[in-house]
């Protein structure tokens, strides 16, 4: 981790460059990711608040608008107390947070943009089966976070 004495070397920003998909190899990554996905459709996700991990009764089924018979994933409704809760919890977290040196804080933006890049066509295969993305689409929604984090 970066510390307060050891700045953090940053080179130029530039736009994450969006994939080339007429290129054949990045097709074929395309559509391996999107097999790798497809395997793991369905799943259920707990919440998490504070380290918890918490199951509720009711649940949320998250529905491919392609093929609306495939669940995407399953996820735990919350609710208003829940909701509260994760933002309670946020707000405590946050006081020994804000006192992080901002190097440090820029350090998480970066490892998580570099998680992002090697991520990529996974993270655009989630976009293209949970919302019905186009590859190029989801591509540039996933360039836009690398951006973003960067």
């Amino acid at each position: 981790m970066a510390t307060a004495d050891k700045k953090l070397h940053l080179a130029p920003f530039s736009n994450e460059p969006f994939t080339d998909f007429s290129k054949t190899e990045n097709r074929q990554a395309m559509e391996a990711a999107l097999k790798k996905v497809k395997g793991e459709l369905g799943r259920e996700y707990p919440l998490r608040i504070g380290g918890e991990t918490i199951h509720t009764p009711e649940k949320i089924r998250s529905i491919n608008p392609s093929h609306p018979s495939e669940v995407v994933g399953i996820f735990q409704n919350g609710g208003v107390e829940l909701a509260n809760r994760a933002v309670d919890v946020a707000a405590h977290v946050f006081e020994s947070w804000k006192h992080v040196p901002a190097e440090e804080r820029a350090g998480c933006c970066f490892r998580t943009s570099e998680i992002l890049r090697r991520r990529k066509l996974e993270l655009s295969a989630w976009l293209t089966y949970e919302i019905g993305k186009t590859w190029p689409e989801a591509d540039a929604d996933i360039a836009e976070l690398i951006d973003l984090c960067e």
